[in-house]
């Protein structure tokens, strides 16, 4: 039995063991008592028996037979256990010291109060686990980055140069790579990336982007310094950087690794050029202004291939320009410009746009770009001219044949009257006007122009007013108008869109409420075109044409007799288009359908008309066109000439000068002309 009793024992006494690492079961506390209590020191026998409850492993509780000590005495010290329990009880000291020594009996718990001991070991796994993923990486931290391997901390690079720089000076820049490992860094490249518009200081007009320099192997320890010198462009007080930075790969590492040093501030300190756009700001509608652009070199070397650029806003027209744009009519380039050499260029335009409209023309000036030089790889400056349209301070009214600034539309050879009438719509007096009528285009015949009054220049085909042929122009009162004339006749010997230009300038002097003396300027544009003026002409014939005709000539009455009809349209000086010829049939005369030649005839019975579509003609060039009609005279037409087709009208359409173009031809009759071998009165009706 005692045995099987040790066992026990020894079974309850594991169970207590495992309950340690469990959450401590709240316990009550109890106050002490003062009462001093005589406790035995030895252990005796006691005449009552003790039951003992035991917990088998299968958690099942059974109640053991009593107990019943002995009546020898033992100390306590002399209980012995088996020698495995006595290991398990020395390894918690703790727990041996908190608690007072008790029966055994007396410590054991209930099956409610233990806990299952595989939540014990999953902790302790868990906590397994994560100290062996922490060794892992800390180990491979120090395999990486120990005093054996590589570290971009250890390694150093710096850029340094100047703070400010001019315009166009070469900048020198210091580049230092430091590698502080113990290895060596290899296939190491600087890289540098500078602002736009930086150019080589030793490859001509080489713009510089990206520049990548092989700096191979850097040993441990090693410094390396690269001098760097690069030209440098910019607007005055502009802010520009240059990035610096390095890439490397290590020993047995594909892995390319990147290094960046702080960017290289620096700001320019002055532009290599000064440029300044002189004009006026108040302008007039139409009038034509000029523009002058002044460069002047501020560099200390020579500036090569300098590109000065303008937009130009809706409503600006470009008109000339002096030197002569380099590209289109907005760029202009300077080959070469010396220190302190100052370059202008005067440009001319029209301002077209209503009253209080506001206009601007952006210019930039600065190198061209390497791959298009038609723009701009660094700006040097910018400038800005603001246009202010206002009320014209002199109302200029061009008039040509009765039309007012206007394209007036004339015949050719007709003499027309061309008028200028001049009105100071400022509130101040006006002084010493000079009126200039410049003529143009391919129909001037110098012989044709009669001024009354002024000087007209055959060498300029200019007509000039002033004091000394028009003393009215001496000087002209708020709201006065006065009117200058002359004539024009177009030349008759232009075969092919016969035109006259008429530009008017105006100049005049006025005294501002400051009596500052201002020069004012105005201007009117006009043209005369000439239409074109086809000719219509019509015929009879018999048996000359293209048709076989019947019947006798002179006609005889109560026989029929054929007729061929022929038109014909000799154009003048223009294109036409939609060219038609119509005309009528009368009563008598019978329609025999029956055509021929340019176009398309066609005929209405009802109407009794005849319609030729000629459709578009050349200038200078002939259409005709014939049909054949049948004529039975009657009694009462003896000794007549009869007509076989009325009037004939031609309409068609200019295409020069966008008009309707007309024309006419008298009514066909019977009589034939002479030319073709008859004898006068062949168309008189014979009995």
């Amino acid at each position: 039995m005692s045995g099987i009793k040790d066992s026990e024992r020894i079974e309850e006494l594991r169970k207590r063991l495992y309950e340690r690492g469990m959450p401590e079961v709240e316990r009550t506390a109890h106050t002490l008592s003062d009462t001093s209590i005589d406790v035995p020191r030895v252990w005796s026998r006691p005449s009552s028996v003790i039951a003992t409850k035991v917990v088998s492993p299968d958690n099942k509780s059974s109640t053991q037979p009593p107990v019943r000590p002995t009546n020898q005495s033992r100390s306590f010290s002399d209980i012995t256990y088996p020698a495995s329990l006595n290991t398990q009880l020395a390894s918690n000291q703790t727990y041996a010291a908190s608690a007072a020594p008790t029966p055994l009996t007396t410590q054991l718990m209930s099956p409610s109060q233990s806990h299952h001991p595989k939540s014990y070991r999953l902790k302790l796994l868990a906590a397994g686990a994560i100290f062996f993923v922490l060794a892992l990486v800390i180990s491979s931290a120090m395999m990486m980055f120990g005093n054996n391997g590589i570290s971009g901390e250890n390694i150093t690079i710096t850029a340094t140069g100047p703070f400010t720089i001019g315009g166009g000076e070469a900048m020198p820049i210091q580049v230092g790579l430091t590698n502080s490992n113990s290895v060596s860094i290899e296939s190491a490249t600087l890289i540098v990336e500078y602002p736009r518009g930086t150019l080589s200081a030793n490859e001509e007009r080489k713009e510089l982007f990206n520049e990548r320099l092989a700096l191979e192997t850097v040993a441990p320890g090693e410094t390396i310094n690269v001098p760097l010198r690069a030209l440098m462009f910019g607007e005055e007080n502009q802010e520009q950087q240059v990035n610096v930075s390095v890439e490397y790969r290590v020993a047995g590492s594909n892995a390319l690794f990147f290094k960046e040093a702080d960017p290289l501030r620096y700001k320019i300190s002055s532009s290599p050029l000064i440029f300044t756009v002189d004009t006026l700001k108040k302008i007039s509608s139409g009038q034509e202004t000029d523009i002058t652009m002044t460069i002047r070199s501020n560099a200390q070397n020579e500036l090569r291939d300098v590109l000065i650029t303008a937009e130009y806003p809706q409503g600006f027209s470009y008109s000339s320009s002096n030197p002569k744009p380099s590209s289109g009519q907005n760029q202009w380039l300077i080959k070469t410009l010396a220190p302190e050499q100052t370059v202008s260029i005067t440009m001319k335009g029209v301002v077209i746009g209503k009253t209080s409209d506001e206009y601007a023309i952006n210019y930039a000036v600065g190198v061209p770009n390497e791959r298009d030089p038609q723009t701009l790889a660094s700006v040097f400056a910018t400038a800005q001219t603001q246009f202010e349209i206002e009320e014209p301070f002199l109302d200029i009214d061009l008039t040509i044949d009765g039309v007012v600034n206007e394209v007036a539309v004339v015949t050719p050879e007709k003499r027309t009257t061309v008028s200028v009438d001049v009105t100071n719509t400022l509130s101040d007096t006006i002084y010493d006007i000079v009126v200039e009528a410049a003529l143009g285009g391919n129909a001037i015949s110098d012989l044709e122009v009669g001024p009354p009054k002024g000087f007209y220049d055959s060498a300029t085909r200019k007509i000039i007013w002033d004091i000394s042929n028009a003393p009215q122009l001496e000087e002209l009162a708020p709201g006065k108008t006065t009117r200058l004339s002359f004539t024009i006749a177009p030349s008759g010997t232009v075969n092919n869109t016969p035109e006259i230009n008429v530009v008017v300038n105006i100049k005049a002097r006025r005294v501002s409420e400051s009596q500052v003396p201002e020069t004012l300027t105005g201007t009117a544009n006009g043209s005369m075109k000439v239409a074109s003026e086809p000719v219509l002409r019509g015929y009879a014939t018999h048996n000359s044409g293209s048709f076989a005709d019947i019947g006798t000539i002179p006609p005889q009455a109560e026989k029929a007799t054929t007729y061929t009809i022929g038109f014909m349209v000799d154009n003048g000086t223009n294109d036409i288009s939609g060219g038609i010829v119509t005309a009528t049939l009368p009563l008598y005369v019978t329609w025999q359908n029956q055509t021929i030649g340019t176009g398309v005839f066609s005929y209405d019975k009802i109407k009794r008309s005849v319609t030729w579509n000629i459709g578009q003609v050349e200038s200078q060039s002939q259409v005709m066109g014939s049909f054949q009609v049948s004529f039975t005279p009657s009694k009462s037409q003896l000794a007549t000439i009869p007509t076989l087709v009325e009037e004939q009208f031609l309409r068609a359409d200019d295409l020069f000068t966008g008009t309707v173009v007309r024309a006419t031809n008298p009514a066909i009759t019977t009589e034939i002309s002479t030319e073709a071998g008859y004898p006068r009165g062949n168309g008189r009706v014979l009995e």
